[in-house]
This record gives C-alpha cells, sequence and structure tokens, in this order.
C-alpha cells in the first residue's frame, strides 16, 4: 500500500529525483515512517491528557505507542523484514525496544550534560540530540535489529 502512495506521489518528480529516491530508498522510507511515528507520539501524549492523566503518564504511554508503531512500521516497510517465525519476532521486538530505550536514555545523558552542566540553549541541544538519535535508531535497526542474515549462497562464497 505505501510503495503504491510513494509510487504516484514520486511520478511528478522529474526522473533524477524518482532515481535518488529509489536509491536511498530504506532511508527516505525511515524518514516518512518517522513523520508518522512523530504523529502517533504526539496524539499518544495528548488523547491521555484529555482524560487527565499526568504528563509523566503521558509521556510513558505515548513512548510505548510510538515505538510499537515504529517497531511494526520498520519491520514492514523500511526493511522489509520477512523473519514471522515466533521466536525471532521476539526477539526483534525486544532488540527494537532495547536499541529505543538505549537512545532514549543516550539523549537524556546529551540532554542533561549539554543543558543543565554546560548551560547550553536547550532547543538548540534537543534538535542536536533528535538528529543524532535519528541516525543511530536507523542504523541499530539496519545492522542490529533487522539484520539480513546472509543466504547459503552468500555463506558458501566466504567459506
Amino acid at each position: 500500500m505505501l510503495d503504491r502512495i510513494i509510487s504516484k506521489l514520486l511520478s511528478v518528480f522529474p526522473e533524477s529525483i524518482r532515481n535518488f529516491y529509489y536509491k536511498h530508498e530504506s532511508v527516505m522510507l525511515y524518514l516518512i515512517v518517522g513523520a508518522m511515528t512523530t504523529a502517533v507520539s504526539v496524539i499518544s501524549q495528548y488523547i491521555p491528557a484529555f482524560f487527565g492523566l499526568p504528563t509523566e503518564a503521558n509521556t510513558a504511554i505515548s513512548w510505548v505507542c510510538a515505538v510499537t508503531f515504529a517497531f511494526f512500521t520498520n519491520k514492514a516497510w523500511v526493511f522489509r523484514n520477512k523473519e514471522n517465525s515466533g521466536a525471532a519476532w521476539i526477539k526483534q521486538a525486544a532488540s527494537f525496544y532495547g536499541a529505543r530505550l538505549f537512545t532514549f536514555f543516550a539523549e537524556f545523558a546529551f540532554m542533561e550534560i549539554t543543558v543543565r552542566v554546560l548551560e547550553q540553549n536547550e532547543y538548540i541541544m534537543k534538535l542536536i540530540a533528535q538528529i543524532f538519535i535519528l541516525i543511530v535508531n536507523y542504523l541499530l535497526s539496519k545492522f542490529f535489529v533487522f539484520r539480513k542474515k546472509p543466504t547459503e549462497k552468500e555463506n558458501n562464497g566466504n567459506v
């Protein structure tokens, strides 16, 4: 479904832009899914707030909703991972959540050091942190969580 929508959108652009997109498709899809994940995060932050939950609870609910959405969309659309056995799926989900927890705490530490200790501008540091986290999350997903297993042919060539 997403492929058809993107294909239709790309059809109005010059060939050079279409070629750039297809050359860097997983990164481009990661950015598109990231924008969708951000929307899920914001919406899921404010729906519980409407019912009077405290900010901390809203933030936790938002994080779980956003990471869960990101897991399924990254698995299916960005990295096109077809591993669906129960054990593989659980391992991927645990790895994905673990990687996101790692980058959450890395961002938290970065913000504490740069804003509280070094007294840098919070908004500039948040932007820098988000760029860093975006890159690290992509790399962790690509090379750790959803890495493609070598085929038998590739394994035989490396023996």
